[in-house]
């Protein structure tokens, strides 16, 4: 399997899991030493294993997307795939009756070995944070996007 293969059936799974929670379907994604790496200044961290990972992404799904109504992904470029990685560029935007949207722009690093995710990072700019705190203080509805 080429790491774009691997990583839509992961995508693919992850979706089902952030509707159902049911993260044990996704451990199958993962090596068992893969490193999970979110490069933020506001909830940047990094995550080993395969169960760590997992609980992680529940935490920061629990913490901000699970607490709108609505999120919608959009690829924005890429997938750019190589026989053992991938890059993607991406915004989530999300909705909650009452207030305005709010755009989550990222971009995520996959690298494959053996057909299992070895390294995932998702990377976002500087300027994320801070239109995240700035949308928060004109909402009043508070989110904690991190990961542990």
């Amino acid at each position: 399997m080429t790491a774009l293969d691997v990583f839509l059936a992961y995508a693919a799974d992850f979706e089902k899991s952030f509707v159902d929670d049911e993260w044990s379907r996704l451990e199958r994604f993962f090596d068992d030493d893969a490193v999970y790496r979110i490069e933020s200044n506001a909830f940047g961290c990094e995550i080993t294993g395969p169960t760590e990972i997992l609980a992680g992404m529940k935490k920061s799904l629990d913490g901000l997307d699970r607490r709108f109504d609505g999120r919608k992904i959009t690829i924005t470029d890429g997938p750019h795939a190589g026989e053992d990685d991938l890059r993607v560029t991406w915004v989530v935007t999300y909705s909650k009756e009452g207030l305005p949207s709010f755009d989550l722009h990222g971009a995520s690093y996959a690298r494959v070995r053996d057909g299992r995710i070895q390294l995932l990072v998702d990377s976002y700019d500087d300027a994320v944070a801070e239109a995240l705190d700035a949308w928060v203080r004109e909402t009043g509805f508070e989110v904690d996007p991190s990961y542990v």
